[in-house]
């Protein structure tokens, strides 16, 4: 079962301290007393060895992939959830598992790392030869180096995102059209070189001259600042929020596929929907996916997104 991303190991990522990765294996491998530990990622090759321990007991190591077969990390990646397994001959789901037939890895503590949208990266997990049973401590520490290789990833997006002046509107402080526009190349091509998908999200705000009209302009600068807190609120740390100009926004989010859209008008809706100022902010959308491998231009993807927009808007005036 092939997962949609490429190998992070036949790219060229520097923003990545792999010797770090490689201290944090092995620390864990010591602390645990463990014969192997590894990073995996979850990719198009299946679930391949990035990072392994360096100890003459390690089986496996880094590229070393497997596709189908019932592994204990593929049950971490499929569930998104920890998995700890003490003593593998308890349990008859491991009977065809070559880790435990072959290698006698009969004890497995896994958890996984996350990419920065949430989706799964791969895992971080612990084998041992022997019967296990790690104290909650143990476990916890576990959590906290995971989480740790979870920034680094966070990183790889956000190190070419700094919020700097000539990228900040002064009145929403959310990226402008120039921050957008550079950083939707960095982002653009790094969501390529990982096989990664992004969906460009655009937002016009509903009758706002009508506001600014008969409610004056201070008002409507607060529905501006208003609209922009929220979509940075359900935005996440790798996602780009800017203002386009007057009261148009975008968003590019990275999504696995189009639900994400619905998901994140759902939250839009709710968190507008509490706040106190009158006359209410409503808004019109429209989206572009941004498919793994096309070369999209800002230009193209924002005729497809306004042509959504544009059908959005005729659905209201139908269907007031």
């Amino acid at each position: 079962m092939p997962y949609p991303y490429t190998s992070i190991l036949e790219l060229e990522i520097e923003e990545i301290d792999w010797r770090r990765w490689q201290r944090l294996v092995n620390t864990v491998a010591d602390m645990f007393n463990a014969p192997a530990t590894f990073i995996n990622q979850a990719n198009l090759k299946g679930i391949e060895v990035i990072i392994a321990s360096e100890k003459p007991e390690t089986h496996y190591q880094p590229g070393s992939v497997d596709l189908d077969t019932n592994i204990y990390c593929h049950h971490v990646v499929k569930n998104s959830s920890e998995l700890y397994v003490r003593d593998a001959k308890l349990d008859p789901q491991w009977c065809n598992n070559p880790e435990y037939t072959e290698d006698n890895y009969v004890s497995y503590l896994g958890l996984p790392i996350s990419w920065p949208d949430g989706s799964i990266f791969g895992t971080l997990c612990v084998l041992d030869t022997k019967v296990t049973d790690y104290p909650e401590t143990y476990i916890n520490a576990l959590g906290v180096i995971k989480e740790v290789i979870d920034s680094d990833l966070r990183h790889l997006y956000k190190e070419n995102q700094l919020l700097t002046l000539s990228y900040t509107d002064p009145l929403t402080q959310i990226y402008n059209r120039r921050g957008f526009e550079d950083l939707l190349i960095s982002t653009q091509d790094l969501a390529q070189r990982l096989n990664r998908q992004l969906i460009l999200l655009y937002f016009d705000l509903d009758h706002f001259k009508e506001a600014n009209d008969n409610f004056g302009h201070e008002i409507g600068d607060d529905i501006l600042k208003i609209f922009a807190k929220t979509l940075k609120m359900n935005s996440r740390s790798c996602d780009l929020v800017a203002r386009w100009g007057g009261d148009e926004f975008l968003v590019l989010i990275h999504a696995e596929n189009e639900r994400c859209v619905e998901l994140f008008n759902h939250r839009m809706d709710e968190h507008l929907s509490d706040c106190p100022l009158k006359p209410d902010i409503k808004y019109s959308f429209g989206y572009a996916v941004i498919k793994p491998g096309e070369a999209s231009d800002l230009e193209s993807l924002l005729k497809v997104a306004d042509e959504y927009m544009y059908q959005n808007k005729l659905a209201k005036k139908s269907h007031p």
